[in-house]
């Protein structure tokens, strides 16, 4: 069980997965735990080997840098942050690990959930251009990934994952599976542990934004535009 842990203290996701659901509290306390910075480059080594993948030594370095930038948060967002990022990816490779992803993929299942919201500027972004905030994420990544290990395909097929978590806009279509798990890793990093841990993640996203009313309304909201977008996973609606 210490295998591959997330951290110091916690079992590791196979644990976490194979006992799902007795095990969220263990992994609630982990993921709204925001004292100290999450150690990407263990976490997503971690989530690499839970998904059997072993062999990254020639994109070590990529993660490497992938891992310190995503660790900065110069804009001292409060939702959008590093602990954001760390829900993402654990939810990523949980679900993954309920899907028969092939290999390529599950390395670019975690590349794209550590890095999809890379560099958020929080409350700065402009109100009036729709997937501003995904376009830079992605083109910041690009930048890093593009002469690395990615093909033109590849990257094009990031970029489209990167504008589908834009929230206010359901994706037409959406038949890839990585696509999938990180649309609902994204959505229930806010619904998977009750509306009790709901209300806590809505404050840390009303300071970063500087909402002005009740919190109680910010969490109505999100629920509401949630509307006809939904979980793409029946492991994901079973979670929640």
């Amino acid at each position: 069980m210490t295998k591959y842990t997330l951290e110091k203290g916690y079992p590791n996701l196979n644990y976490i997965s194979n006992s799902w659901p007795r095990t969220k509290l263990v992994l609630k306390k982990f993921i709204l735990s925001n004292q100290k910075k999450p150690d990407f480059l263990h976490l997503i080594k971690a989530c690499l080997k839970e998904l059997k993948v072993h062999k990254f030594k020639s994109f070590e370095g990529t993660l490497k840098k992938l891992s310190k930038i995503c660790s900065r948060n110069i804009y001292f967002n409060t939702y959008h942050d590093q602990h954001h990022f760390k829900t993402v990816i654990i939810l990523s490779c949980i679900l993954a690990k309920k899907v028969n992803l092939k290999y390529r993929d599950r390395i670019l299942l975690i590349i794209i959930a550590l890095t999809h919201d890379m560099n958020h500027q929080g409350r700065r972004i402009p109100i009036n251009r729709p997937f501003y905030q995904e376009e830079k994420s992605f083109n910041d990544l690009k930048r890093i990934l593009f002469k690395n290990i990615l093909s033109l395909k590849e990257i094009n097929r990031i970029r489209r994952i990167f504008r589908s978590t834009y929230f206010p806009i359901k994706p037409k279509k959406v038949n890839d599976n990585i696509e999938k798990i990180i649309l609902d890793a994204d959505i229930l990093a806010s619904l998977i542990f009750g509306s009790d841990t709901g209300l806590k993640l809505a404050g840390r996203l009303k300071q970063e934004i500087r909402y002005n009313s009740e919190t109680e309304l910010l969490f109505s909201n999100f629920l509401k535009l949630l509307g006809d977008k939904c979980l793409y996973l029946d492991y994901s609606k079973n979670s929640c």
